[in-house]
């Protein structure tokens, strides 16, 4: 594998820029650490909740944490250029930046010195979806990256990375985020001590691009349709991958959209046709049984749009559908802007179905 050198160091300055809750807690660090501390962000972050519990902003949170915030509509403009400033005993890190760096600003505004920080293996799994795409695939195997940004996404060198396993109570978004965030905390805070107070040369790995993959972001209301024609594992994964902190992957009941979440899936029933997909067979005031090709999934959570349970309202013989119109929306990508929350939507030009 190629290698190039790569120093770091010595360090009395962090730059934070992008959003999440794990920005803001290496932010509150480094400030306690006896570091300046600088974070910029886009306006579609600092308005974003953080917290688990309540719906403190990014930008309240670090105001409230003295915290040194700037937040700019675009990285190239000049507020950005002068909050960025002398990056001679800095150590700058994206986490998700809601901006594409061009060369220009990398060479010039950055010195070559940003770094990003990825939570899934490169050069595989490039690209947004936070863990939904992990859960929907299957993947266990969590990541902390660091490595320098380029003008693609996700491309540049690899300049240190560790490996952890997602341990199996790790079945929805936000198991996987909170273990991820534990160990993505403790790798860049030893990263950061580890550079202090001295220089230090890593050998960054170059990417191979013939191993890459690329996953785009998703908007659950979009993307998170459920396919009756799948098997009773696949429609389990799906849905988890759409659960918390998400809205929960939508179907339609009654000619009307739910939404489904805690799901488990079951073969004690025995097989099922395809023909029975869909088909709610048991009812417990707790659960739901629904058939599904070779199985079934048990669903411990109903609810309409306004939040609302439907669980008592479902009967045997019931049946979930989503009609192809609906699943033909996997064709439309979303595009997120530094900007707004919600996302705009660009057709691909060879869409299907699920």
């Amino acid at each position: 594998m190629v290698m190039t050198k790569y120093s770091l160091g010595p360090i009395d300055r962090v730059l934070l820029i992008g959003g999440g809750r794990l920005l803001f807690r290496l932010a509150v660090w480094a400030k306690e650490s006896g570091f300046q501390i600088r974070v910029i962000t886009a306006p579609r972050h600092a308005k974003e909740a953080i917290g688990e519990t309540d719906s403190a902003s990014l930008l309240n949170a670090l105001e409230n944490a003295d915290i040194d915030t700037v937040v700019v509509d675009s990285i190239d403009s000049e507020e950005a250029r002068k909050a960025v400033g002398d990056l001679k005993s800095t150590f700058a890190l994206s986490f998700g930046a809601a901006w594409i760096f061009k060369r220009n600003t990398l060479d010039n505004v950055f010195q070559g010195k940003l770094l990003n920080l990825h939570g899934t293996r490169l050069p595989q799994n490039r690209g947004g979806g936070g863990f939904t795409w992990q859960v929907i695939m299957g993947n266990r195997f969590g990541f902390c990256v660091a490595h320098k940004v380029d003008e693609g996404v996700d491309t540049g060198d690899i300049v240190s990375y560790k490996e952890f396993i997602y341990p199996p109570s790790c079945r929805i978004p936000a198991d996987f985020y909170r273990h991820y965030q534990e160990q993505n905390y403790n790798f860049i805070v030893s990263l950061l001590e580890s550079v202090r107070v001295q220089s230090r040369d890593f050998a960054c790995m170059l990417q191979p691009e013939y191993l890459s993959t690329y996953w785009p972001r998703l908007h659950t209301p979009t993307h998170g349709w459920i396919d009756w024609s799948w098997s009773a594992s696949e429609i389990e994964r799906f849905i988890c991958a759409f659960d918390d902190p998400y809205p929960g992957a939508r179907t339609l009941l009654h000619g009307k959209i739910v939404k489904i979440k805690k799901v488990f899936a079951n073969h004690q029933d025995g097989y099922f046709h395809p023909a029975q997909a869909g088909l709610v067979y048991r009812v417990n005031n707790d659960w739901l049984c629904v058939a599904c090709k070779d199985g079934a999934i048990v669903i411990e959570q109903l609810i309409d749009e306004d939040e609302n349970s439907l669980l008592q309202n479902v009967r045997t013989g019931d049946a979930f559908s989503t009609p192809v119109e609906y699943l033909f929306k996997n064709g439309e990508r979303a595009i997120y802007t530094p900007s707004e929350s919600a996302p705009k939507f660009k057709a691909n030009k060879f869409s299907s179905a699920r």
